[in-house]
């Protein structure tokens, strides 16, 4: 139990300091933005489409296909505020942040 707490606070520290633009922006952006990204968008779509196979009522799916939104807000922020401080030349902050938004606005589209 005591390290399921400890990896639990160390998680949330993570995400501080993702929100706050503290973690490099390849972390930011490859890890949390794509790769968790990812995982999160694909179940919560697969539980969704699951729930319209079972034939619940419709508001149900449609929430749990919302439910990665708050982290992809999160993350595209992260994104964001890394970007103002990548210290390399270069045009990775500026791919970075275009790459990030558009990666939300397909999957709030999907």
């Amino acid at each position: 139990m005591r390290a399921l707490a400890m990896a639990m606070m160390v998680a949330m520290q993570r995400l501080k300091l993702l929100w706050l633009g503290y973690l490099p922006l390849e972390v930011a952006f490859w890890q949390y933005a794509i790769f968790y990204g990812l995982l999160f968008n694909v179940v919560a779509t697969v539980i969704a489409l699951f729930l319209v196979v079972l034939d619940v009522p419709i508001a149900i799916p449609i929430i749990v296909h919302l439910l990665p939104v708050p982290y992809s807000i999160m993350t595209l922020t992260g994104v964001w505020r890394s970007a103002d401080r990548y210290g390399s030349s270069g045009n990775f902050a500026l791919v970075a942040r275009i790459a990030a938004l558009g990666w939300f606005c397909f999957w709030f589209a999907f």
